[in-house]
């Protein structure tokens, strides 16, 4: 950089005098040089080396003193005024000023024109832009190949601080380290005065620092850049610097290029890791359906995804309940942001991977539609106490990052858990299917742990069965859904509460006529009498196969027909 002494060395200033200042004249910057007479106002900028005549000051030294605060304040290097002409020597008491506050002050001869001086400076500048301006390309092809050598950003920040000579911190999205040696309680201490208080913020009005942000405390600045891929925030470099320390054009421009390499990696490091979350999902998947692969292709895939398909694993199925909505809402909030599911499933799965790591246990992940896959690995020591431990530790982080996401839960286990994934996927979806049906939403549900519905689950799916309970349930369910009486649940409370009319009737809130009409009703659309022990069984069995939901609909139809036909 060009420095106030390189200036009074050029044989045009051999005759200047340097009137205060001298020992730092390898100290202070140059960036800018220019003309200027009173008044100063915001005419000055930093690390400027200001020419003036005096012009304004009418040989009043309080008014020359005043424009000499002036351009102090304003930042300027230096201040070379020609004597001469308008003010003959330079007044001790500005010398005074200018010494007590190492300002350096030049008096230079009237002879020596402003525009020669102007010239020498630009010429020194426009070298140093160019010496730059080949560094700086260098720095940035050389970022660019470590890019598309594939370097991670471990090595990037070590080639960056190299250049700076000045420790780094790279964060990600999240505000988490991922790269860089500055002191990470140093960086955080300082950044959050601007996160949470707002405080010591310095926006600088330097047009080379407008992209960075400048916080201070009492020892350190940091230098503070967002890094962004197509208007999304990627994540922050924080470069921390001693308080007297000023980062200078060159360092900004590094700072810049690195601030763009990080923003390729994350960019690229985001497509690998979409690409491979959908080639792993769709291996999961595969195996899920019972697809007949080879066990050289699992074994293949298994290496490449890292994936150690000799252990047992639990089968965990997730289905937010709730999520049309919240989706509905993003969409109104923000319109244009078409991918908001596929990051909601990336953050999601990282939450997963935090869990598992915590349990110590390995864990497989899928989705499919609306359903979260899980498989967790089952270990001689697991039981239902770790899968509960895993789950209260996703509910946990899912409801920070979706408060009002409700997840209803359905976990099963084939036999010993190794190898057979495809039925502990139904098993696990029959659980979340049985438990929002009769238990209710935002529930966990083992499949051992349900003996009655294992059972029910089975009979449901006989053909015959179907038959037998098609006739009392499908008047019953028609009714329900032209007059809304729920009918079904009101016999489930009555038969709960071992046909006693009145406490059904507190149970369910009604009048005892009215919950004496209903059971009428149910008598009258089924054909079967309430009184009647065989026929109270062959109801509740009915609705109990029924509330399984593994038969649907139409399969009672179809049943009922038939039945007809008959």
């Amino acid at each position: 950089m060009l420095h106030v002494s390189d200036i009074i060395e050029l044989p045009l200033l051999k005759n200047s005098k340097i009137k205060s200042g001298k020992e730092v004249l390898g100290n202070r910057l140059i960036e800018w040089v220019s003309v200027i007479e009173s008044p100063v106002e915001n005419f000055v900028r930093e690390n400027e080396f200001v020419l003036s005549t005096g012009i304004g000051c009418y040989e009043d030294i309080d008014i020359l003193l005043e424009f000499v605060k002036d351009v102090y304040n304003s930042g300027a290097s230096a201040l070379a005024i020609a004597t001469g002409r308008y003010i003959f020597e330079i007044p001790e008491e500005i010398i005074q000023f200018a010494e007590e506050r190492n300002f350096i002050l030049i008096e230079i001869p009237w002879e020596i024109r402003f525009a020669d001086i102007i010239h020498e400076v630009m010429r020194e500048l426009n070298v140093i832009q160019q010496q730059d301006s080949k560094r700086s390309n260098g720095i940035h092809q050389k970022l660019i190949q470590m890019i598309l050598d594939g370097k991670n950003l471990g090595q990037i920040s070590n080639y960056v601080e190299e250049e700076l000579d000045l420790p780094i911190l790279i964060l990600d999205k999240k505000g988490n380290q991922v790269a860089g040696s500055a002191k990470q309680s140093k960086v955080f201490s300082i950044r959050n005065q601007l996160i949470k208080m707002q405080k010591n913020q310095e926006a600088s009005n330097h047009p080379l620092h407008s992209k960075i942000r400048k916080i201070s405390d009492e020892e350190s600045n940091l230098y503070h850049l967002p890094i962004q891929t197509n208007g999304v925030h990627e994540g922050e470099i924080c470069v921390l610097s001693n308080i007297k320390y000023q980062l200078n054009q060159q360092e900004i421009h590094i700072i810049e290029h690195a601030m763009m390499a990080c923003a390729l990696w994350f960019s690229r490091n985001s497509v690998v890791t979409k690409a491979e979350m959908r080639l792993q999902n769709d291996f999961l998947l595969r195996m899920i359906r019972g697809e007949n692969l080879s066990e050289e292709y699992k074994m293949t895939q298994a290496e490449q995804f890292q994936y150690n398909l000799n252990i047992p694993y639990e089968c965990i199925i997730g289905y937010p309940e709730n999520l049309a909505s919240l989706m509905e809402k993003e969409h109104k909030r923000h319109p244009k942001n078409n991918n908001w599911l596929e990051k909601m499933i990336i953050y999601i799965k990282e939450e997963l991977l935090f869990a598992a790591e915590a349990v110590k246990h390995q864990m497989l992940f899928a989705y499919e539609g609306d359903l979260i896959i899980i498989f967790l690995e089952v270990t001689k020591e697991s039981n239902t106490d770790s899968v509960n431990h895993f789950l209260d530790l996703v509910e946990r982080r899912l409801k920070h990052l979706f408060p009002s996401l409700t997840f209803s839960w359905g976990i099963g286990k084939h036999k010993d858990g190794n190898g057979d994934f495809s039925q502990s996927f139904k098993k696990a979806k029959a659980a979340l299917d049985m438990g929002r049906t009769q238990i209710g939403i935002g529930k966990r549900v083992n499949f051992d742990e349900m003996r009655m519905n294992r059972l029910l689950l089975n009979l449901a799916i006989n053909e015959e069965v179907q038959e037998i309970i098609a006739a009392p349930i499908l008047p019953l369910v028609e009714y329900d859904e032209k007059r809304d009486m729920d009918l079904i649940n009101t016999f489930k409370a009555y038969n709960r509460n071992s046909g006693n009319v009145s406490q059904t009737a507190r149970e369910l809130n009604l009048h005892r006529q009215s919950l004496l009409y209903r059971l009428r009703k149910i008598e009258s659309l089924t054909g079967l009498s309430l009184v009647n022990p065989d026929d109270l069984f062959l109801l509740d069995f009915s609705i109990r196969v029924w509330s399984t939901g593994v038969i649907k609909r139409e399969q009672i139809n179809t049943n009922l027909s038939n039945i007809n036909g008959l």
